[in-house]
């Protein structure tokens, strides 16, 4: 909960814009042993993609359902993608059902479970997504398994192992393949006897993601270790690797993701005795419910609930989200893997869906990721955040005047000290704004503006999604333009601007 005389900081990313493609001249150009790739002057260059979210949470046949299936656009590989991943949730469920069926008297018959989601990330021209499979089909323990992608979204080549990305396969691949084996040779007891072996067998054909800074090699449960020991995973820094594109540009991953996208909670999840709690306020603002406070009493969509109180914030069950989830008109559930929140809504996939969700304040539509780079360049999406202070709208022509300043944080370090700073920031932040200097940008057709919401007791609540003019008639009150908002750019225009909650 925020409050304009006491606040805290949330740094959060506005990334669900408008799908944009940048025209570039281009010519086929190939290095050896590497696939075709676009330059400069005759093809159009894609400049980014849209991610819908298909999200089925509910019973079926005496099985338990929660999947979390991307639906990507904008590139030429991403009808063979989504029908990859779309797969494995298909054959998941029916196997699940398939099971349920053929069991008789046992006592897991109408307790059989499958989920799936995703993660997602975009470095340079790479898409890498991997999905993430758990089932539980009777027996002592369930089954879980993982799978990814990596596709470049301009040659449309999917990258089937780690050698595929690096300018020197051989070498790179051997990199990989020593550092692994001197873990098993360091960690014997944790590995089996024939761990060895059995990365030596795979000459290279490894399973990999990229994450932030990072590739990810990870292999099957039961392929090196006992059950107990999970999937393990190598991690190998992206810029001590020599690969064709200049991956590893971006920071570490969050700890909370929504529908892929990385974004952060004031209140971090709580595990204790009662389980797995999460924050009433942030997960069900994430889930498109509205909560209202009053008097110390909560209710959610109208309904009365009694949350837990700690540090004074309210937590509520994970399983409370999932339920919600099941039984709302925009279908969604939560994961918590003991280091990562997942949270997925479903997006508007019928037109009539779509219709229906904008109809909503709190409508859902899909994710997207934009290129920041210029046209012709290597492809630089920045998930980063630029600040600005807004200075005056002019609704007419949709034209924002607003002042940049840069958002720093008491955590960086080096951009404190480069900018001789003296670090003590009593709220966690500084806003840097060394020059009153001002830009003029439009606001694009379908800008996604998400405003502060505040109650009668001057209390944020959460974030609504508004139009140009609800932006207007925020920026006409006293103190509006005393907020920083956070905006992204594409193609000249403004395509979402957030207001930022500070102290």
């Amino acid at each position: 909960m925020m409050n304009r005389v006491k606040r805290t900081a949330i740094l959060l990313l506005a990334l669900c814009c408008v799908l944009s493609q940048a025209g570039c001249a281009g010519k086929e150009q190939k290095d050896s042993g590497s696939s075709t790739v676009q330059e400069s002057e005759t093809a159009d260059r894609v400049n980014g993609f849209s991610q819908g979210n298909d999200v089925v949470n509910t019973a079926e046949d005496g099985v338990q359902i929660q999947t979390a299936i991307p639906t990507f656009t904008g590139f030429s590989a991403a009808k063979e993608l989504n029908e990859k991943i779309r797969k494995i949730s298909d054959d998941g469920i029916a196997e699940a059902k398939k099971t349920n069926k053929e069991l008789e008297n046992s006592a897991a018959k109408g307790h059989l479970f499958f989920q799936s989601y995703y993660a997602l990330f975009w470095d340079n021209d790479i898409l890498s997504v991997w999905v993430m499979s758990e089932n539980y089909l009777g027996g002592a323990h369930g089954d879980r398994w993982l799978k990814s992608f990596n596709v470049n979204i301009q040659t449309g080549e999917f990258y089937e192992t780690p050698g595929t990305l690096f300018k020197d396969a051989q070498a790179g691949t051997k990199k990989i393949t020593d550092t692994i084996l001197a873990d098993i040779k360091k960690r014997p007891d944790f590995y089996f006897p024939e761990a060895a072996q059995t990365v030596q067998d795979k000459r290279g054909a490894y399973s990999y993601y990229l994450d932030g800074q990072d590739l990810v090699v990870y292999f099957d449960l039961y392929e090196l270790m006992p059950y107990a020991g999970g999937m393990p995973e190598f991690r190998f820094p992206l810029t001590g690797l020599d690969t064709k594109l200049r991956l590893g540009n971006y920071p570490d991953r969050r700890n909370v993701r929504d529908n892929g996208i990385d974004t952060e909670f004031k209140n971090p999840v709580i595990v204790n005795d009662g389980g797995v709690l999460l924050p009433l306020e942030e997960t069900a603002n994430v889930l498109n419910h509205t909560v209202e406070k009053k008097n110390g009493d909560y209710a959610v969509d109208g309904k009365s609930v009694k949350p837990t109180m700690i540090n004074d914030a309210a937590y509520m069950p994970i399983d409370y989200f999932n339920e919600l989830g099941k039984n709302s008109g925009i279908k969604g559930f939560v994961v918590y893997d003991g280091k990562t929140l997942w949270i997925f809504t479903q997006t508007a996939q019928s037109e009539e869906e779509k219709k229906l969700m904008s109809s909503d304040v709190n409508s859902v539509g899909s994710e997207i990721y934009l290129n920041s780079a210029d046209s012709g360049s290597s492809a630089d999406h920045s998930w980063q955040k630029r600040m600005c202070y807004i200075k005056s709208f002019d609704k007419k022509t949709g034209t924002v005047t607003f002042d940049p300043v840069e958002w720093i944080t008491s955590d960086d370090k080096a951009r404190i000290r480069e900018l001789k700073l003296d670090g003590d920031f009593p709220d966690g932040y500084h806003i840097y704004n060394p020059s009153a200097k001002t830009e003029s940008i439009k606001l694009s057709e379908n800008a996604k503006i998400s405003l502060i919401q505040w109650n009668a007791e001057n209390v944020a609540e959460s974030y609504i999604q508004t139009d140009a003019a609800g932006l207007g008639k925020r920026l006409k009150e006293s103190d509006a333009l005393g907020y920083p908002y956070e905006y992204t750019i594409s193609d000249g225009k403004i395509i979402a601007l957030r207001e930022q909650y500070v102290p």
